[in-house]
């Protein structure tokens, strides 16, 4: 029995398109919406109270095979069994419900909490910091980064100079140095101000936005299949580390 036949057993067995899609219902909720909401990038209204498993349905019944899963947000299907019954114990509602500066105030749960997610981390991994969104972990990484660097350079001294505190209050070096982060043509790395500049995917995801002054790589795009094209290949490896080395 497969993951979707044990967990969501009234999964659709194959998408159902009765009306167009938004249909009706969808159009008009879709109109509506635009009153309170932007809606310009609104495809169809969901009814996540149908969805399930790998389909999601929108508010005329149509049964959608979603392999977007809300930007990959739900690798675990919607309306998922386990996770429901996890959101309703009193943990999780305790850490819902009262919304903590962690930092600060951490819950009597939370190192619980923490330890069960390490379960899953990347072997050697000993901390977790908690983003509310992809852009967010993004750029907590990117001030992870720069932090130990900076760190690394005084010795792991936290003492500041004068000079440093001083001048990070105007956004100036020392306080502030000249770092950066390196990205890649076609990369979506999230809508905050340092995920947008290094976002390279389409225009409107950072049009009008100020930016870092951050330098952009490109990819390897590689020919397929590999067997047959690995002279191609190499070259193309080759050029795009030659545009990384050029960058600096």
């Amino acid at each position: 029995m497969s993951y979707s036949e044990k967990n969501f057993p009234n999964e659709p067995t194959a998408p159902k398109v009765s009306t167009s899609i938004p249909g009706p219902i969808g159009t008009e909720k879709v109109k509506t919406l635009g009153e309170v909401f932007d809606n310009r990038c609104t495809y169809f209204v969901a009814d996540y109270s149908k969805s399930t498993g790998n389909y999601i349905v929108d508010v005329d019944g149509n049964q959608l095979l979603d392999v977007y899963c809300q930007v990959a947000s739900i690798p675990l299907g919607y309306n998922n069994p386990k996770l429901i019954e996890v959101a309703k114990s009193d943990k999780m509602i305790r850490n819902l419900v009262n919304r903590t500066a962690t930092g600060n105030f951490a819950g009597a749960d939370f190192e619980e909490i923490q330890r069960d997610l390490l379960k899953f981390a990347p072997k050697g991994q000993t901390h977790v910091w908690n983003g509310l969104s992809g852009a967010d972990a993004n750029e907590l990484a990117f001030k992870a980064i720069f932090f130990n660097y900076q760190s690394k350079k005084r010795g792991f001294n936290t003492k500041f100079s004068a000079e440093e505190e001083a001048t990070c209050m105007e956004n100036e070096a020392p306080g502030n140095p000249e770092l950066a982060i390196m990205s890649f043509a076609k990369a979506f790395h999230g809508r905050l101000f340092a995920s947008g500049s290094v976002t390279r995917s389409k225009p409107v995801h950072k049009m009008d936005m100020p930016s870092f002054k951050w330098p952009k790589a490109e990819f390897p795009a590689y020919q397929y299949p590999l067997e047959d094209n690995e002279t191609a290949n190499k070259a193309e490896d080759a050029r795009c580390l030659a545009i990384v080395e050029n960058l600096w």
